[in-house]
């Protein structure tokens, strides 16, 4: 056999199948991680397989059952994201990596709507299946996707009766951790600085707070920064904090939603000539290393994004398979920095 004849071809089942050995069917079998092929053979197939650089036919694989093999992460292109994305795919690539699954990225430009999106993946079929963020109480693209029976995992919880996948953030734990942690460093008024009202999180970090007045003395401030529509909102809160400074308005401790947020205040009590840590103390959200860097530094609890990566690939594989979404739910606790 001419093996440097063979790998100017393009790599097929049939070259795997000469240097292993195993019949064609078997190769497949094995690619496709078939239950009655041993892990040993699976492990040595997939070895030949990236030796030679074999990648599937999807045009033919999708011809033959129908399925795309790929799976979409929709995700707006907003400045408050920061490394959100990242992290996410990173998670979500490590479970994919060993499946005949694509993971395709779909960023929403500002001037177009996601459920639009939506409704081209579902009618066209150009997908298995999607991986949504930013959750809403009553939302529309997740009626949508169970309207059509079409497989969805979410970032994030609804308040919708009929249960869909998903993973998220305890941001109730988050915010009662938080304003507890402020109200023991003294802070009478705390402000819940977060730029989507309109999204479940938010009312999961409201409630924790309500949870934190109850129980101590302190009261939720009025400073409840919210930048108009469309707006760049991390630097209208630096104004927001800069003018608060000015006026004597500032709480004396806020929660922070995510890490630009946090950079926005810092940078705005000190542009008034305040301090960070007496003046305003400030806890944050942290899913990047971003927070590590900063000075002065301040207080976080931490989402292992990755992680909500690496379960979101999970549950979505499991809901193209027919798996109840009941089943593929987790609430991820709280990690503290103090």
């Amino acid at each position: 056999m001419n093996w440097l004849k063979l790998l100017t071809k393009q790599p097929s089942l049939k070259m795997i199948a000469e240097r292993t050995g195993f019949a064609v069917t078997t190769i497949s079998k094995a690619l496709r991680d078939a239950p009655n092929i041993s892990q040993k053979t699976k492990q040595y197939v997939r070895s030949i397989a990236d030796e030679l650089g074999y990648q599937p036919d999807r045009a033919g694989v999708s011809l033959r059952t129908g399925k795309t093999n790929k799976i979409v992460l929709l995700m707006p292109l907003e400045h408050e994201i920061s490394d959100f994305s990242r992290r996410l795919i990173l998670g979500m690539a490590r479970i994919l990596e060993r499946t005949p699954y694509e993971l395709v990225f779909h960023p929403i430009l500002p001037d177009h709507t996601e459920l639009d999106e939506i409704k081209k993946i579902v009618r066209n079929r150009s997908a298995d299946g999607l991986v949504l963020a930013q959750t809403a109480p009553n939302d529309p693209r997740i009626l949508y996707a169970q309207e059509h029976n079409f497989p969805v995992v979410t970032h994030g919880r609804t308040c919708i009766e009929t249960a869909h996948a998903f993973y998220d953030f305890d941001n109730q734990m988050f915010a009662y951790l938080a304003g507890m942690r402020l109200a023991e460093l003294g802070c009478k008024s705390i402000g819940l600085l977060a730029p989507e009202k309109d999204l479940t999180y938010y009312q999961h970090l409201l409630a924790g707070l309500h949870q934190v007045v109850e129980e101590t003395s302190c009261e939720i401030s009025s400073f409840r920064a919210q930048a108009q529509p469309g707006g760049d909102y991390v630097r209208w809160l630096r104004e927001e904090t800069l003018c608060a400074m000015q006026n004597g308005t500032m709480p004396q401790g806020v929660i922070c939603s995510g890490e630009m947020a946090a950079m926005a205040v810092i940078d705005g009590v000190s542009s008034a000539g305040g301090k960070v840590g007496h003046d305003v103390k400030i806890i944050s959200r942290k899913t990047s290393s971003l927070l590590e860097y900063l000075h002065p530094r301040i207080e976080w609890v931490e989402e292992d994004l990755i992680q909500a990566g690496e379960h979101l690939a999970q549950f979505l594989l499991q809901r193209i398979k027919g798996a109840d979404p009941e089943e593929l739910q987790f609430i991820s606790p709280p990690a503290l920095s103090w």
